[in-house]
């Protein structure tokens, strides 16, 4: 009985990771890329319309200015000349001043809006990543349910994928393996 050890001086090849390496199916990891960045792109332009639209309103120095519904009275000093002499003068005027809104000052209504943004982004890729994933999860257990029953014995007529979903190569080429080497067909 001889035993057979690996030879210690023959090293066994590396692989290194190329870009190559990680596209292994690029049809489907480059649609899934493409789906996902657009949906990326989306959450982007959102927040960033809303930024613009918060930066074209009317503030001063990250503070936002509301008016004040009620008047204020001011007197402005001035002048008159009464009997050839200059005598102050006090002519009272009624104005709507600016008053700081201690609530609305830019960071916070920046702030509110990113993160209202970013929860409607996360409920957008969650429902992206839901479906997408239903796309991928159903024929992967279609297929393992069929081999299983290949397995047990049992007689499976074809492996069916609904039409969009992924892995529809993958369940053609198990139908023809199934054909072929199952129930003897020949194509």
């Amino acid at each position: 009985m001889s035993e057979e050890t690996a030879n210690p001086s023959v090293k066994t090849p590396r692989y290194k990771r190329h870009l190559a390496n990680y596209l292994i199916d690029k049809d489907f990891q480059l649609r899934f890329f493409l789906n996902f960045s657009l949906l990326f792109i989306f959450g982007l332009l959102l927040t960033l319309g809303f930024l613009f639209w918060i930066h074209s309103t009317k503030y001063d120095k990250g503070v936002v200015f509301r008016l004040r519904e009620d008047t204020v009275k001011v007197y402005q000093k001035g002048f008159e000349i009464v009997n050839g002499e200059e005598k102050d003068k006090f002519v009272e005027k009624e104005l709507t001043l600016p008053d700081y809104d201690h609530g609305l000052d830019l960071f916070t209504i920046q702030f509110k809006g990113i993160l209202l943004f970013s929860l409607l982004y996360l409920l957008l890729s969650a429902i992206f990543v839901l479906v997408y994933s239903h796309k991928m999860a159903g024929p992967i257990y279609n297929i393992k349910k069929n081999l299983k029953l290949l397995l047990e014995g049992k007689d499976v007529d074809k492996i069916r994928i609904r039409s969009g979903d992924e892995f529809q190569d993958l369940a053609d080429l198990l139908n023809e393996l199934i054909d072929k080497k199952i129930h003897g067909k020949k194509n």
